[in-house]
């Protein structure tokens, strides 16, 4: 039998389909909340567990049909896993494309991480704004964003700006903290002599800068969701060479943290951290998918995901080859499977 590994190198050797990427660009307008999905999913859970007296952590979002794999104890329905398996695959696809072709301020800063130190300096600062802001879902991802957006050098928003600001189902922003993180974030660079200097001081391989970047990063005011994506798409855009080996959950506030609980059936940290590991090595997909993978795969259809998935700005489609991979390492049905995108 040829191991995960060896199918993932000979797809690797085969030439992608670029339709598998959705249109980056769309013309309908967005009526994007800006609320968090996170909000939005828990609230929607909280209510249901009253109504039913069923623990939020027993909820599944399909019926038990005898499946079951040691790797992912909380699954107990083979769509329910396929499902899981197409968030992964989804967010890796966007992570791919964040450093290709990803658009908006993605392009901007990708294009000056290919420039002198200045020029990186502020694709690095765009990216934090980005994260912090967060992507609304729709037709219109940045639009809050470009209106947002500063140079290094120029004035922050003034308090008007930010307190009318729609922000993104994984942003940081709060209305009542007017520029009080973004502010903090700027002297925090200017005391560790930049940006760059001090998100890629600490450790000595990826994995331990990652943490050190993220640990630098503790500002008041800036969640897990913001803080993980902004050190991520440094990674992805070469300005800092850093690569998570955690996912660097929060003892379960935030939604991942949830949904991982969820997965691997237990609240434990160190025991979480172990079976998540054993899963993460066991189908090769990289750490940093399984952030938005986990968040989309625990979300439902509501006014911040309408899709049931959240985009990040970044439209995409699971990969069906690497999907088919991955439910066969599982042991999951094949051909006959349902379609592991439904909801």
């Amino acid at each position: 039998m040829i191991c995960l590994r060896e199918k993932r190198a000979k797809a690797a050797s085969k030439p992608k389909n670029p339709g598998k990427v959705t249109s980056a660009r769309r013309t309908e307008s967005s009526h994007a909340a800006s609320r968090s999905a996170a909000s939005g999913a828990l609230a929607g859970r909280r209510r249901a567990a009253t109504s039913s007296s069923v623990k939020v952590t027993k909820l599944t979002r399909h019926a038990g049909d005898g499946w079951g794999n040691e790797l992912v104890p909380g699954l107990n329905a083979s769509r329910d896993a396929h499902d899981l398996l197409s968030e992964l695959s989804r967010a890796r696809v966007r992570l791919d494309r964040l450093a290709t072709d990803a658009p908006g301020p993605y392009a901007t800063a990708r294009a000056l991480a290919g420039g002198e130190a200045e020029d990186r300096e502020e694709a690095a600062w765009i990216l934090f704004q980005t994260a912090y802001y967060g992507p609304l879902e729709g037709g219109e991802p940045f639009r809050e964003i470009d209106r947002l957006v500063v140079r290094w050098d120029e004035a922050l928003p003034d308090a008007e700006a930010l307190q009318n600001a729609q922000v993104g189902p994984r942003g940081a922003h709060a209305h009542d903290r007017g520029v009080a993180t973004l502010q903090g974030y700027r002297e925090w660079a200017r005391k560790v002599g930049g940006q760059l200097k001090g998100l890629g001081a600490g450790g000595t391989d990826p994995a331990r800068r990652f943490d050190a970047a993220y640990r630098a990063l503790a500002l008041p005011g800036l969640t897990r969701p913001a803080r993980y994506e902004f050190v991520v798409t440094l990674g992805r855009l070469g300005l800092v060479d850093v690569n998570p080996w955690s996912l660097l959950l929060d003892a379960g506030r935030d939604p991942v943290s949830v949904a991982a609980k969820r997965a691997f059936l237990t609240g434990d940290a160190v025991l979480l951290q172990r079976r998540f590991g054993a899963f993460q090595r066991e189908l090769g997909v990289p750490v940093a998918a399984f952030d938005l993978g986990l968040l989309n795969w625990d979300l439902r259809p509501s006014p911040t995901a309408p899709k049931g998935y959240l985009e990040g700005g970044v439209p995409c489609e699971p990969d069906a080859d690497e999907v088919a991979m991955l439910a066969e390492a599982l042991g999951l049905p094949g051909e006959d499977a349902p379609d592991a995108a439904a909801g």
